[in-house]
C-alpha cells in the first residue's frame, strides 16, 4: 500500500514542477524571441532499499537545467530599423550578467555607452566574441548575414560605414539545454561556434513560440490530474486502516 502512495506522491511532486514551469511560460507570452521551457529532464533513476528487506524506492534524477521547444515564433513586422529576426534555425550569440548565451531575441537598440543590445540588455556579441559599438549615426542598415552598415552623424548622404557583424550561430548538430539562469547553451555550459549560417531579417522580430491556449489547457490537465491522485492517497490511506483493523487482536 505504501508504494501506491510513493507513486502518488511522486506524480504530485511533478505536477507541482509542471505548474511553475507552465507559469513561467504564460508570464513570457510576450517576450520577443522567448522559447517555451518543456520542464526539468529527468536523466536516470536512483534506488533506495535497505538491509536484509525486499523493499526498495526508486527515484528519478534530474539535473539542474531545462529543455525547451526550439520551434520558431512567428515574425512580426515592426518598422524599426533595430528590430531583426533570423529566418529559420539559427541563434545570436549575447552576454548578460554570467557567461555568453544563445538567444532568438532581435528587439534591438544602441545603450548609453554606444554598445548594441537586445531588449533584456545582454549586449550583442560580433563573430569574435566581442561587443558592438555602434555610436551616434543618422541611419543603420542590418543585412541579412549580420552585417551593420551606419551612415555617421555628419558624414556626406549615402556613406555607409561598417561598424560590425553580429555573431550567429546555426548550433547544428549540438545539445541546447536552458540553464539556472534562463540562459540557453551547449549542454558542456559554452556556445557552440559563430558560423554565421542564420539568415537575418531586418524591421521584424520573432514572437515567443509559447501557444497560449495550450498552455492553459494542460493547466487544466495537471488539476484533474492533482485530484485524481490526493483522491489515490485518500483510498489508500483508507485501505491501510481497514486492512490494520482486521489484523487487531480481539479483546
Amino acid at each position: 500500500m505504501d508504494k501506491l502512495i510513493y507513486t502518488a506522491f511522486n506524480t504530485l511532486n511533478n505536477i507541482y514542477d509542471n505548474r511553475s514551469v507552465r507559469a513561467q511560460n504564460m508570464a513570457n507570452v510576450n517576450v520577443p524571441g522567448y522559447r517555451r521551457d518543456l520542464g526539468t529532464k529527468s536523466v536516470g533513476s536512483a534506488f533506495m532499499s535497505a538491509e536484509n528487506t525486499f523493499q526498495a524506492r526508486a527515484l528519478a534524477i534530474r539535473d539542474d537545467s531545462n529543455i525547451f521547444e526550439s520551434n520558431a515564433g512567428t515574425l512580426s513586422q515592426t518598422g524599426s530599423d533595430l528590430d531583426v529576426a533570423i529566418r529559420g534555425p539559427g541563434y545570436f550569440v549575447v552576454k548578460g550578467p554570467s557567461e555568453p548565451s544563445l538567444t532568438r531575441r532581435g528587439d534591438l537598440n544602441v545603450n548609453g555607452e554606444g554598445f548594441l543590445e537586445n531588449g533584456s540588455r545582454h549586449l550583442i556579441l560580433d563573430k569574435n566574441l566581442q561587443p558592438i559599438k555602434v555610436g551616434a549615426y543618422r541611419h543603420i542598415l542590418i543585412a541579412d548575414n549580420g552585417d551593420i552598415f551606419v551612415q555617421p552623424l555628419g558624414s556626406e548622404p549615402g556613406t555607409k560605414v561598417l561598424v560590425g557583424s553580429i555573431g550567429m550561430t546555426s548550433a547544428a548538430g549540438e545539445q541546447l539545454k536552458k540553464f539556472g539562469d534562463g540562459e540557453i547553451r551547449a549542454a558542456n555550459g559554452g556556445v557552440p561556434l559563430v558560423d554565421g549560417v542564420p539568415t537575418l531579417v531586418q524591421k521584424h522580430v520573432e514572437l515567443s513560440n509559447v501557444n497560449i491556449t495550450e498552455e492553459l489547457v494542460n493547466t487544466i490537465e495537471d488539476q484533474r490530474a492533482y485530484e485524481v491522485n490526493i483522491k489515490l492517497i485518500t483510498s489508500a490511506q483508507e485501505a491501510d486502516e481497514a486492512g490494520a483493523s482486521l489484523m487487531r487482536m480481539p479483546n
